[in-house]
C-alpha cells in the first residue's frame, strides 16, 4: 500500500515546505487506520511545546483524530475504513492531516462524528 500524506503547518516557520508531503509504503494488508497509526508513530506529525497538538486525518471524509497526548489515534466512524472509499490517484492513497492547534481532541472527535457532508 502506498500512501501520500500531507499535513497542515503548525507555525509560520513550518510553512517553508508545506504541505509537507511524504510517501509511505506499507504491506498491502495494512488497514487505513493501521497506516494512520504507523504514520503517527513515525514522527511525521509536528509536535508542539506543551504536548497538546490535535490533528484530524482525512481522505475525502474524516477518518481519525490524533492527539499528541493520546497513545493512539481514535477513529471517527464505527466501522473500519475500506481502502476503496478513500481518495487516491492511480494506486496511491492520499491522506491529509489537519492541524487543530490545541483544541480539546475529545471536542474535535465529537464534532467530526456529528459532521454531515451531504445535504440529502
Amino acid at each position: 500500500m502506498h500512501i501520500y500524506a500531507t499535513r497542515s503547518s503548525v507555525a509560520a516557520g513550518d510553512d517553508a515546505d508545506a504541505p509537507h508531503g511524504k510517501l509511505f509504503l506499507f504491506p498491502a494488508e495494512t488497514s487505513v487506520e493501521g497506516a494512520i497509526e504507523r504514520i503517527v508513530e513515525s514522527g511525521y506529525l509536528a509536535s508542539i511545546s506543551g504536548g497538546k497538538a490535535t490533528w484530524s486525518a482525512v481522505s475525502g471524509f474524516p477518518i481519525a483524530v490524533v492527539a499528541q497526548q493520546w497513545t493512539k489515534p481514535r477513529p471517527v466512524g464505527w466501522q473500519p475504513v475500506e481502502t476503496s472509499s478513500v481518495q487516491r490517484k492511480a494506486e496511491v492513497i492520499h491522506l491529509h492531516f489537519n492541524y487543530h492547534a490545541q483544541l480539546d481532541p475529545e471536542t474535535v472527535l465529537e464534532v467530526l462524528k456529528r459532521l454531515k457532508l451531504s445535504a440529502l
